[in-house]
């Protein structure tokens, strides 16, 4: 039969590992969020970038003769914008990734006292 010091000594073992698993759930969603974040922003530069641009007065490219030409028909707002959507993309990207870092650090960390 067990003393109540190991029954309570059970309990704090049980809830520890309940909230470990709460934590793990919500730990994938918000990577999920993440991972989702990103290919909305990859798809929605690559679908919705040209209309918007084509929208904007003098978005339109007319001249065929290099890139000064694109700068001297005021279409700087397409770069403008495609400069801020790849920015965003970059932090997105670059949260995922240190997030899923981390999350394989603290696996490892507790798999390694779990041995011990």
């Amino acid at each position: 039969m067990r003393t109540n010091e190991e029954r309570a000594e059970l309990i704090h073992k049980r809830t520890a590992e309940i909230k470990k698993e709460r934590q793990t759930k919500k730990h994938r969603a918000l990577d999920m969020l993440c991972i989702a974040a990103c290919l909305i922003l990859v798809v929605g530069i690559g679908s919705f970038l040209p209309d918007w641009v084509v929208g904007v007065p003098g978005g339109e490219v007319h001249h065929a003769s290099g890139a000064a030409s694109l700068v001297g028909s005021h279409a700087a707002l397409g770069y403008i914008l495609m400069g801020l959507m790849a920015f965003l993309l970059g932090v997105f990207v670059t949260v995922l990734l240190y997030r899923l870092h981390r999350r394989n650090e603290r696996e490892q960390r507790e798999n390694s006292d779990d041995e011990l």
